[in-house]
């Protein structure tokens, strides 16, 4: 039967995968890079708190706020952030604020829209999709430093994360 550990390995093997494609399509269209990063950082959180024993396999296949878990965290640990190149203050203030936005934008956590992945109506009875009127959407165009430093920052911890969460 696996374990937690084998089941946080699958869940960062899986990041490093969707971070090489998310390499790939960096700088085209803002609302993929952002429901990438989402999937990314989401699978990342969940091998952190199934690592540090913080999460059970069950509570990591239903949980939709392993993200937001994983950045609070990492804004708290002055030596995490060391070992990924960023100064606390800048994980918490910046980084944290973009990542529960993008979390709140998921289907699961927001059925009827606005989200990442599907067109939703509004309430004015339009149909809108995320790549026209997803608001955080905005923050991954190649002119925006908070997507170009959030992609940076889950790059580096793609890299780093054995090293982060062992």
């Amino acid at each position: 039967m696996a374990t937690a550990r084998d089941w946080a390995a699958g869940y960062y093997q899986q990041a490093r995968a969707d971070m090489s494609a998310a390499r790939v399509l960096q700088g085209g269209e803002p609302s993929v890079t952002a429901m990438l990063l989402q999937m990314i950082l989401e699978k990342l959180g969940k091998a952190a708190l199934l690592r540090s024993g913080q999460i059970t396999v069950e509570k990591a296949r239903s949980t939709h706020a392993a993200a937001s878990a994983m950045m609070q965290q990492l804004g708290r640990n002055a030596r995490a952030c060391k070992r990924l190149g960023y100064q606390p203050g800048t994980v918490r203030d910046y980084l944290v604020p973009l990542v529960d936005r993008l979390e709140r934008s998921q289907p699961a956590l927001t059925p009827g829209g606005p989200h990442l992945e599907y067109p939703w109506e509004a309430s004015s009875g339009e149909i809108q999709w995320p790549a026209q009127h997803l608001e955080v959407a905005k923050a991954f165009r190649p002119t925006s430093s908070y997507g170009v430093r959030l992609f940076a920052f889950a790059d580096q911890l793609c890299a780093r994360f054995d090293q982060v969460f062992p």
